[in-house]
């Protein structure tokens, strides 16, 4: 259900025109004053696009299909493959990025076109997995040639995980190594994404209380963030302290040097800097959860970023730093619209979103 009202949330956000496909739903979905809207009144509203004027194109573009719930997936798949069919008048295109799935290829059609990304990327993930074996693990010879070809094949067009791969070897060879013992250790890693993130949770689990306790507020942040965070506003994270009366001095002396081999260090592999000064420091392999956490408060410098209903230490945050800095959130709003039809778009988002 979660990507079905992803979907038309991000639909009707970029386009409240495109509300009268939401009309009749969702004043029958007031009515009933349900606590969540239908799963089945939601999928009426996704079918009522096949009358979409097809002067107005719309483009559905959805990643990481693999990583949705199985039953969401199928009526979705089912669905855009309805909304896309040639005798369908509609100008509705969906681009559709995921690993292999039996049900995504028992609907897929002559008349769809298909990227395999293995049949793309097996020449640049090769050479990619050549680099870091040369270079960087010194490989030669026969060992070469057969980590290459086992990383080539078990990527299945997949760049995420030949990158996990080379940090999970890099880490492995800084204490010392022999090359059939790189090779063991190649071949003992996950063949798929979700048990790397598995195994690299674990890891960061079972680390210093130090490292645990840093890393619980990064990701903190990090997730419950509604844009990307600068390197800067995680390092002031990181120095407010834990004791409520505490001074402004520690604050200061609480800042974290060299703060970005900190966050790469306490992130285990899932957050990753981006960008020139000042960078930006994402999570590029969790983003896609933080759709999730949508109501914010303000930030200290004064744009909404986190969200304190789904964690309290947003919110415990954000009175403890502004103690520490004399500064009081801009928290003030601008005027509304008080026509109950001028908001239905808008009260249509939120209980999308929420």
């Amino acid at each position: 259900m979660n990507m079905l009202r992803s979907i038309l949330y991000s639909i009707l956000e970029q386009d409240e025109s495109t509300f009268f496909h939401f009309q009749i739903e969702f004043r029958n979905f007031r009515r009933r004053d349900f606590s969540e809207w239908p799963y089945d009144s939601l999928k009426n509203v996704l079918s009522s696009f096949a009358d979409h004027p097809s002067t107005e194109p719309i483009y559905l573009i959805l990643d990481a299909m693999d990583e949705s719930e199985d039953g969401d997936r199928r009526d979705v798949i089912q669905l855009l493959c309805r909304l896309c069919a040639k005798e369908n008048p509609c100008n509705i295109k969906a681009f559709l990025a995921s690993r292999p799935l039996a049900e995504l290829n028992h609907r897929i059609q002559e008349s769809h076109h298909v990227i395999k990304m293995q049949d793309e990327n097996t020449g640049d993930i090769s050479r990619f997995a050549d680099d870091f074996l040369t270079r960087d693990l010194k490989l030669t010879g026969k060992i070469l040639n057969e980590a290459r070809e086992y990383i080539t094949k078990h990527a299945q067009g997949v760049f995420v995980w030949v990158k996990l791969v080379r940090s999970e070897l890099a880490q492995y060879a800084e204490t010392g190594y022999r090359d059939p013992e790189i090779f063991e250790v190649l071949k003992g890693l996950p063949q798929e994404l979700e048990p790397f993130y598995q195994r690299m949770l674990n890891k960061l689990e079972n680390g210093p209380l130090r490292d645990i306790r840093d890393g619980i507020r990064l990701f903190e942040f990090v997730l419950f963030a509604l844009r990307p965070l600068t390197v800067e506003e995680l390092r002031d994270a990181l120095a407010v302290p834990d004791d409520r009366n505490s001074s402004y001095p520690k604050f200061q002396q609480n800042k974290i040097s060299a703060i970005g081999r900190r966050i790469e260090h306490c992130g285990g592999g899932f957050l990753e800097i981006k960008g020139k000064p000042p960078r930006k420091s994402t999570a590029s392999r969790i983003d896609r959860f933080c759709s999730r956490w949508n109501r914010s408060i303000y930030a200290p410098n004064g744009s909404r970023v986190l969200d304190p209903d789904h964690h309290p230490t947003c919110l415990e945050f954000e009175v403890r730093y502004e103690r520490r800095r004399g500064q009081q959130s801009d928290n003030c709003s601008g005027g509304s619209i008080s026509d109950p039809l001028v908001q239905e778009p808008h009260h249509a988002r939120s209980f999308l979103k929420n």
